[in-house]
């Protein structure tokens, strides 16, 4: 799986910051680009993602929870 859909779920285990969380908000480019919202296990907003559903998914550090 290539893309993104709104509503999307994943998660990043950290050995030393323990568990982040993203949430795909929008997409473009008929969901092969998007934005991931990134918080922490307390729902404060730490990060964001935008770009390429491929390079987000290739880092390996994410694993979808919840398909949209």
């Amino acid at each position: 799986m290539k893309q993104f859909s709104v509503g999307q779920k994943w998660v990043n285990e950290d050995a030393m910051y323990d568990r982040f969380f993203g949430e795909v908000i929008e997409t473009s480019d008929q969901g092969r680009r998007g934005t991931v919202v990134i918080t922490d296990d307390q729902c404060n907003v730490l990060d964001t993602y935008s770009g390429s559903a491929a390079t987000f998914q290739a880092s390996g550090e994410w694993q979808l929870i919840e398909e949209a």
